[in-house]
């Protein structure tokens, strides 16, 4: 049971699936709220140079780079990488962009993870709510998913490893993958197959998703 049974999918694959999702979801999540567009002007800052002392000017200052710097302003994920890779994670916990470069690498571990399991432990047969056409669309979707969780953490650690121009290829790597999860998902959820990937469910004789 730990990898598929002819019931359905065992517990590892199971488990191997939701720890994905996890990772993506906190990883675009993180992602996100790095934006540059993210609101870093604290309570008064429209009042400050002139309605406000120069004190509470060097505050609102102080909050506000504080903010910039945990969203990941231009250079700071360049400095993240530089960082971690050099062990100095600062006392005062992980920044977004450490978070947001390590959630990378752990999804690239777990794509592998995946890809060696995928190896070991045979899928169940398929579902006979499936066509012809679904079983081609489940096919095509899963291959594309596994692929990219291997190519939008890379594209993102190419982009600052190697170059800022790279960011092109990151985004076209991101719609990619909203693309084949839409139609994962349309696929699963049309077809009532959910419930076989969640713990603890038995089924004889689905098959596969």
């Amino acid at each position: 049971m730990s990898g598929a049974t002819a019931t359905g999918y065992g517990v590892v694959t199971k488990t191997l699936h939701w720890l994905t999702v996890a990772a993506f979801v906190l990883q675009f999540v993180v992602g996100y709220a790095m934006s540059p567009e993210a609101d870093c002007d604290p309570p008064g800052e429209d009042r400050s140079g002139g309605d406000t002392s120069d004190a509470e000017d060097e505050r609102i200052d102080r909050i506000e780079e504080a903010c910039e710097a945990r969203l990941g302003d231009e250079g700071t994920l360049e400095t993240a990488w530089s960082e971690l890779w050099g062990g100095g994670i600062g006392v005062d916990g992980i920044s977004l962009p450490e978070l947001h470069i390590l959630l990378g690498l752990a999804i690239l571990f777990l794509g592998g993870l995946r890809v060696a399991w995928r190896m070991i432990a045979p899928l169940p047969p398929w579902t006979p709510r499936l066509t012809a056409s679904d079983r081609r669309l489940a096919h095509v979707t899963e291959r594309a998913l596994l692929s990219l969780m291997f190519i939008v953490p890379l594209t993102g650690l190419a982009l600052v490893a190697v170059s800022d121009d790279l960011v092109a290829l990151h985004i076209a790597a991101h719609i990619a993958f909203f693309v084949a999860l839409g139609a994962h998902l349309l696929l699963v959820l049309r077809r009532g197959l959910l419930p076989r990937m969640l713990p603890g469910a038995a089924y004889v004789r689905k098959g596969r998703a």
